[in-house]
């Protein structure tokens, strides 16, 4: 499905009776809130411990706020109610395990859901018990970009290979910025964005060798990092990255009649001779003024005909990505 028609199935969908609840209004919290809006869900309810945060919601009609933290959620949730975990990281897991046992059994967890991977499978496993559908939140699954992409990639015969590089724009200010355990693993704190939308396209790792070297104060496993493999669905990929070096994020594709090329992430560029020039994909976004996948993964978690069309990754496959990065990295594995 391209991106048109996925805007255009999210347009039909009816998600004013829908209900959500939003725990955390941080950056990403007030993000997710911006997308339910959008999407025109009816009843929103907005949790956290942060009063002042609440204020500006206080005359937003369909809105509910509730302060003082998730220990203040009384009432039972509906039976498809939407959990929205958008916490600090270190509270993703704890807050979606008591979500879980007030009866929420849809949730959308913010990713990386843990710097660790045994912490994410043991809450799929608890999750996978109950019946309860929980994802995490790697939205750039479901950018209009990468639904464009995988369209046009099954037109023109599959993926033949792809290649990915999530060298990132390293800032002196980071070691004051972020916690040092969040640094030290910053491969699944935030590389993994990059490496979850590759592996989006063309499935996780299944055999692959790699190569790490260089180190930085506050990432002693490494800065440079190269590798090749096979994914689980037969495709070649290879990754790059240097920290210390001035590249920048990116996905290329590869058919037999096309190279396409993310870069930045939220386009698409499209190449169809080696010596021709990059021509950009017109891509439809429902709700472009809302951060971009945010929408779209929303939308599929409540409707199930968008959800047929938007890749979601599951808590089991996200415990597999983590430990992928935790091998590519060089960080030790499991947890704390």
């Amino acid at each position: 499905m391209s991106s048109e028609k996925l805007a255009n199935q999210i347009e039909k969908a009816a998600l004013s009776t829908s209900r959500a609840t939003v725990i955390g209004f941080g950056t990403m919290g007030r993000l997710h809130v911006k997308a339910l809006q959008a999407l025109g869900v009816g009843h929103i309810r907005v949790c956290t411990r942060s009063i002042e945060a609440l204020a500006s919601l206080e005359s937003v009609s369909g809105l509910e706020t509730v302060p003082g933290g998730i220990e203040q959620l009384k009432s039972v949730p509906d039976a498809d109610e939407l959990a929205i975990v958008a916490t600090p990281p270190a509270a993703l897991i704890p807050v979606s395990e008591s979500l879980i046992d007030l009866g929420f059994r849809r949730l959308l967890i913010e990713k990386p859901v843990s710097l660790w991977s045994e912490p994410i499978g043991r809450l799929a496993e608890k999750a996978g018990r109950i019946g309860a559908v929980a994802v995490c939140g790697y939205n750039r699954l479901a950018y209009p970009s990468i639904i464009e992409v995988l369209a046009r990639a099954s037109d023109e015969g599959g993926v033949t290979s792809c290649a990915y590089n999530f060298t990132e724009l390293v800032r002196d200010d980071w070691p004051g910025r972020f916690p040092a355990e969040e640094l030290a693993r910053w491969g699944i704190a935030n590389s993994l964005h990059v490496i979850s939308m590759a592996h989006g396209v063309i499935g996780l790792p299944r055999t692959w060798q790699g190569h790490r070297s260089g180190r930085m104060s506050w990432h002693p496993a490494g800065s440079v990092f190269v590798g090749a493999g096979i994914s689980q669905e037969d495709v070649p990929f290879s990754y790059h990255a240097d920290w210390g070096s001035k590249g920048r994020w990116f996905v290329e594709v590869h058919t037999v009649l096309s190279c396409y090329r993310l870069c930045p992430l939220e386009k698409v560029f499209r190449r169809i001779t080696g010596t021709g020039e990059w021509q950009e994909v017109s891509l439809k976004a429902f709700a472009p003024e809302a951060k971009a996948g945010l929408v779209e993964q929303i939308a599929a978690m409540l409707d199930p005909d968008v959800r047929e069309m938007v890749p979601l990754m599951s808590l089991e496959d996200t415990m597999l990505l983590t430990r992928f990065g935790e091998r590519v990295f060089g960080y030790e594995e499991g947890a704390q």
